[in-house]
């Protein structure tokens, strides 16, 4: 898998129209639960007693892909799968989009929900500014005092950071390096003489 995605810089809108009903579309790059949880909340205060908050996520971990759709209270499949399908055309991920719905008084149908839910957040993912992401991995190795030299020339070479050394006992190394040369540090570790600890901090 890709260890780059496109995504959302900053909160995207757009506003549409259908029989007096008013759709607001927002999106923003979300990482994780909380963010999502997040910007909902920000959401809900932003616009506050809307007939629906309806919206889609999708989020790339690693090798995980994660995507959820809500219709919140609208006809089933009329508003949730429409704004995901949205996102997934516009090759976007770690992202949400929340179309807001005033309700104006005049039914849609499914269909002039369909329409309205997936056109509202096209144009919204079509207003945003988008950005290409890279994703790093952050690892804590342990090695031999005579292993820093070799280990740290071998993340240089593979364009990684060396973002600390702690001497003890043993040295403890912190480096970041792109996600896609993770396979090629750890088989150059391998290869040194003496046993190399090495444990994953996290992927950002």
């Amino acid at each position: 898998m890709s260890d780059q995605y496109k995504t959302v810089v900053g909160i995207a809108e757009s506003r549409l129209e259908v029989k007096k009903s008013r759709f607001i579309g927002l999106a923003t790059a979300v990482e994780s639960q909380d963010a999502i949880r997040d910007f909902l909340n920000l959401v809900q205060q932003e616009y506050p007693n809307a007939s629906h908050y309806c919206y889609a996520y999708k989020i790339e971990a690693g090798t995980e892909i994660r995507e959820y759709a809500t219709d919140a209270g609208e006809p089933t499949h009329s508003a949730g799968p429409p704004i995901l399908s949205a996102i997934k055309a516009a090759e976007l991920s770690n992202v949400i989009c929340v179309i807001v719905r005033y309700y104006g008084g005049i039914n849609l149908g499914v269909g002039g929900l369909i329409r309205a839910y997936g056109g509202c957040a096209r144009s919204c993912l079509t207003n945003a500014k988008i950005e290409t992401r890279i994703l790093y991995q952050t690892l804590r190795l342990r090695v031999f005092h005579n292993q820093i030299g070799p280990v740290l020339n071998l993340c240089r070479r593979l364009r990684g950071d060396v973002l600390n050394v702690e001497y003890d006992e043993n040295a403890i190394v912190y480096l970041r390096i792109r996600q896609r040369e993770l396979d090629t540090l750890k088989a150059n570790l391998q290869r040194m003489a003496a046993p190399i600890e090495v444990s994953s901090i996290a992927t950002t």
